[in-house]
């Protein structure tokens, strides 16, 4: 049983061996058995006086195809999921493409505002008063600036929202 064993063994190894190899098909293979009957394969030559066998080794036998992947009951060649991984990658740059152009609206609308700040001339009005002329600000200045924090507004939720669909859409 020991022996059936090792034989077993011995062919897993020759077969990872022989798949390790089957670029290299002029690479060596050999065959030991030591004096309890076991068997070891080596890519290694014998050393002098050491007894082994030469593999010959075919490239071409015990080709194994990869298994058919099956997706709803239907078989997927390789191709197809090349072409299904490629428009996963797609996908997934698409939804990053949109988080990343809501993260720029953000920040955009963010500098309008900060720019903004200071009220335009036609935005101000010269009051007249006794001990000294002031400056108010106009309603026009008022809507500009709602106007501006409205749109950061909207930069805050359209970059919510492409983050969850991102996170809810990506592929695996």
């Amino acid at each position: 049983m020991q022996a059936h064993k090792s034989i077993i063994v011995g062919f897993t190894i020759l077969l990872a061996t022989a798949g390790a190899t089957a670029t290299a098909s002029a690479q060596s293979l050999y065959k030991y058995t030591d004096k309890n009957g076991k068997v070891t394969y080596s890519d290694k030559a014998p050393k002098p006086g050491e007894k082994a066998e030469l593999v010959k080794i075919d490239s071409n036998v015990n080709i194994i195809s990869p298994p058919a992947n099956k997706v709803d009951g239907i078989t997927q060649r390789p191709e197809d999921l090349t072409a299904r991984a490629s428009a996963r990658e797609s996908k997934r740059d698409q939804l990053k493409g949109g988080v990343d152009a809501a993260k720029s609206n953000l920040e955009r609308a963010k500098k309008a505002l900060e720019a903004g700040l200071e009220p335009m001339p036609e935005e101000r009005q010269i009051v007249v008063r006794q001990g000294g002329n002031g400056i108010i600000r106009k309603p026009e200045y008022y809507e500009r600036i709602s106007g501006l924090e409205a749109a950061i507004k909207q930069a805050e939720e359209n970059l919510a929202k492409a983050e969850e669909q991102f996170r809810r859409d990506v592929p695996n």
